[in-house]
């Protein structure tokens, strides 16, 4: 079977994920114990959004990076997919239903992973960058779930949720296929050039091809 990976794009970028975080968050804010939770959940995603894009600004300005590892930045859809697809499923199903809600969480897990695995089969990052990525965004899912554990959608705003992040992503696939996405990568890109005072960022293929030193020769790099 062959997957057609542009198709984990939307659902893992900044233009859908983090509108569908502010929503979730509001349909749980008025839960008893709900806006300090989802304030928790939302610190967490902003933090790792501010780290995600910091790692690229600091690699465009100036070349900040692990080159052994291959290592630039953190993936930032694999970040925002881990912080929001397992915590959305999850406020779907009661915490009394603790194994469907543990189903749930794997579910959302798996979609999540599945997007991380795309930036890497598009040749947007690699692997290393990815897991990096992942790490990142499993611990902003961890610590919403703790925060969120006792939180869930109403089942009367359960399916309104359902639909509108449905159609909210078909939404932001259209647009995608029809318009180019944001390019945030672009901004940070002259942004970190412009705080280093540089003409241009710095060029990951040029940074690849600087030479380790001879105590590092034995690194993947230059097998």
């Amino acid at each position: 079977m062959t997957w057609e990976w542009r198709w984990f794009v939307v659902p893992g970028s900044a233009l859908c994920v983090l509108p569908l975080v502010v929503l979730l968050g509001a349909a749980v804010w008025s839960n008893p114990g709900g806006r300090a939770a989802v304030v928790r959940w939302w610190i967490a995603v902003i933090v790792a959004v501010v780290l995600a894009a910091g790692s690229k600004i600091a690699f465009y300005g100036w070349g900040v990076g692990v080159r052994a590892w291959d290592l630039t930045c953190f993936s930032g859809h694999a970040v925002l997919a881990f912080g929001l697809w397992p915590v959305a499923l999850a406020l779907a199903i009661p915490p009394a239903r603790r194994g469907w809600r543990h189903l749930a969480v794997l579910l959302g897990t798996a979609f999540a992973l599945l997007i991380a695995i795309s930036r890497v089969e598009l040749r947007a990052h690699p692997v290393s960058e990815v897991i990096a990525g992942v790490l990142l965004g499993g611990s902003v899912a961890l610590v919403a779930m703790r925060a969120l554990r006792g939180q869930w959608l109403a089942p009367r705003t359960t399916g309104a949720i359902v639909v509108l992040m449905v159609l909210f992503a078909l939404a932001c696939g259209l647009a995608g296929r029809r318009f180019p996405m944001l390019p945030s990568e672009r901004w940070l890109a002259r942004a970190g050039a412009a705080w280093a005072g540089r003409e241009a960022p710095v060029d990951r293929r040029q940074w690849r091809q600087v030479r380790l030193p001879a105590s590092q020769t034995e690194t993947p790099l230059s097998r």
